[in-house]
């Protein structure tokens, strides 16, 4: 496994809300975790990301243990994550996003702007074409396509996605899910908590299903698809 969670506990102040999940995402796999609001998906995310820190249990990344490092050194294995609010800088151009996105490799000598601008760019062919508009005039669905470009900015070997499909128009969740489904196709990992359960597990290798902060299901995207257990609990009708 590329990622691997083992008994992790993780929650904020006095409230547990993970509650020793077990899970693990394989090179390469597109693998999406769903379940009820207040499941615990955000803070999962959020614990593998270092936003919050896991209290008990072990992650580990490419072999390393990064439980516990702060959000920019888990930057640096390798891992970046867009957040489902306020993942851009409204006041800032296209251009200005991607390159904040792009500061934690600033001086690197393996970081070229340039070369990972025009990856960029043809990944996300709209971001080229409104790369000195303020980011914050776009619509939601170009909005997101800057979060997923900033992010991808640092060629990350696992990009973690949280509700990328939050508050878009449906043919907007098409195009974003086209876009996640591109990325993953050209060689980077995704994991991702998604609302919108059926037209995601749909695209993804494996799904994780979360509720009260514990796993409760998993299994190919099609065998959860298939579930009449998971269909009546957590998918609802079509």
């Amino acid at each position: 496994m590329l990622l691997e969670l083992e008994d992790v506990v993780s929650g904020y102040g006095d409230a547990i809300i993970v509650h020793g999940v077990d899970m693990g995402v394989a090179d390469g796999e597109m693998v999406t975790v769903i379940g009820p609001n207040g499941a615990g998906k955000s803070t999962l995310l959020k614990t593998i990301v270092g936003v919050v820190q896991a209290r008990e249990g072990t992650i580990t990344f490419d072999g390393d243990d990064i439980a516990g490092k702060p959000p920019e050194e888990v930057v640096e294995h390798g891992i970046c994550y867009v957040r489902q609010n306020d993942n851009i800088f409204p006041n800032l151009s296209v251009m200005e996003n991607l390159k904040m996105g792009a500061w934690p490799a600033e001086g690197e000598d393996w970081f070229d702007f340039d070369e990972r601008l025009e990856d960029v760019f043809e990944q996300f062919p709209i971001l080229e074409d409104r790369v000195d508009q303020r980011a914050g005039a776009l619509s939601g669905g170009q909005q997101q396509m800057v979060a997923m470009g900033t992010a991808m900015i640092l060629d990350p070997d696992l990009l973690v996605l949280d509700e990328p499909s939050a508050g878009l128009a449906p043919q907007l969740v098409e195009e974003v899910f086209e876009k996640i489904v591109d990325i993953n196709d050209a060689g980077t990992t995704v994991l991702m908590v998604e609302q919108n359960a059926r037209a995601a597990l749909k695209r993804s290798d494996r799904g994780i299903v979360l509720d009260m902060g514990e796993n409760r299901f998993e299994g190919t995207g099609e065998e959860l698809l298939d579930s009449e257990e998971v269909a009546e609990l957590y998918l609802g009708t079509d």
